[in-house]
């Protein structure tokens, strides 16, 4: 068996659980998944089957749709609904909330939270956090490419709480996206739901739950769904040969000027290559 399976993730599982929970249910082996979801999270997650596990980089790099909530008045030590409350302010109403959204919009740095798998000195972040401790992490490149409010803001017991819809680049912490949404309002916030949506161009319309799944009714997708249309060269036999033999290729035979491609004989994926100095050389090649 080797695909791209799409998963609706379920609250309350890693995705850890998710894809071992897959292995043993399917018998596969060689399996993972192309972008962690947290526990609390639900929505697509993209399971790796097979000789797809090789296409792990080519997904890691993907943008990501996600919808959510975020309240605003409390924080927590991990930034969302599981974990323990550290601060409290009273939510004077009524927040300028739009405004705070814009703001956050762009490319910008962003640190990753302590509740993370970034790791520090051999360490996962999490790891120390679980520990009580707390490093200096550096900041990393992102962009938000939209950040909307999609409900009204409703006020209760101190604090205040809306939903939001954002598309973000790859490294981007939606958990620290709540806590900076909170900073800019003048308040303690934290990441109460979290769905993702999307994962480059592949959608949570498509997922299987794990039911469907046990039941046999699911469907891989071919490993060149990973990639756009313009990446995918056609081989013919001779350039096809040639790919399985990880050799150069020359950009006049691919007939392509991307900068990486995808070498296919119809939905059989061959090979990844480069561009480099005119010349395409194999990234990764199937056999």
């Amino acid at each position: 068996m080797d695909g791209i399976l799409l998963i609706d993730k379920p609250p309350g599982l890693t995705s850890h659980d998710v894809v071992r929970w897959i292995r043993k249910t399917l018998n596969i082996k060689r399996i993972g998944h192309g972008g962690t979801l947290d526990p609390a999270a639900t929505g697509l997650l993209v399971v790796l089957v097979g000789s797809a596990t090789k296409l792990f980089p080519y997904l890691s790099g993907m943008d990501k749709e996600y919808t959510g909530e975020v309240t605003v008045g409390v924080a927590t030590d991990s930034a969302d609904a599981d974990g323990a409350i550290t601060a409290e302010k009273t939510v004077e109403g009524p927040l300028v909330i739009d405004e705070a959204l814009m703001e956050l919009c762009g490319e910008r740095e962003q640190v990753p939270p302590m509740y993370s798998a970034v790791k520090s000195s051999g360490k996962k972040l999490y790891e120390l956090a679980r520990r009580g401790v707390t490093v200096e992490r550096t900041p990393r490149p992102i962009t938000v490419y939209e950040l909307e409010r999609t409900s009204p803001v409703s006020y209760e017991n101190g604090r205040a709480r809306f939903s939001f819809r954002t598309r973000v680049s790859k490294g981007t912490y939606i958990r620290t996206l709540a806590v900076e949404i909170g900073e800019r309002l003048g308040y303690p916030a934290y990441l109460s739901m979290l769905r993702r949506l999307t994962v480059g161009g592949f959608s949570l319309k498509k997922a299987h739950s794990l039911d469907e799944v046990a039941r046999g009714d699911y469907r891989l997708l071919p490993l060149l769904s990973v990639f756009s249309e313009n990446m995918v060269i056609q081989a013919g036999e001779k350039l096809a040969r040639k790919a399985r033999n990880g050799r150069a290729l020359d950009a006049a035979e691919v007939g392509s000027g991307e900068p990486e491609i995808a070498i296919a004989n119809g939905e059989e994926l061959i090979a990844i290559y480069k561009r480099k100095n005119g010349t395409y050389h194999a990234e990764r090649v199937w056999n």
